[in-house]
């Protein structure tokens, strides 16, 4: 059987358990184009980013894909979320024994 905590407050769920599902993902705003953007040599530039990664030997790429989120939250937990689902202030996450 599996058992349910609240991913804000750590209480055991019951059965009435609220799921929170996040997306992040960048932005693509296409009337943001300019004539640069659309007359620019796109391989010339990749030539170069390429030439550099050979010089340097390194390579990090960005981090700008989609992240996908899951929380369990109680009643309570959800309630509060569902009132500021940005708190302006870090919320404290509860302190797991090292089972």
């Amino acid at each position: 059987m599996l058992h349910f905590t609240c991913d804000l407050c750590g209480c055991p769920l019951n059965e009435q358990r609220y799921v929170v599902k996040l997306e992040v993902f960048p932005a693509f705003d296409p009337d943001a184009l300019t004539e640069q953007d659309v007359d620019s040599d796109h391989l010339s530039d990749l030539a170069d980013e390429l030439q550099d990664v050979e010089i340097s030997g390194e390579f990090e790429p960005a981090d700008t894909g989609a992240k996908y989120y899951r929380f369990d939250l109680c009643q309570r937990c959800r309630d509060k979320y569902i009132q500021e689902p940005l708190p302006r202030e870090p919320v404290r996450r509860p302190k797991f024994s090292q089972n």
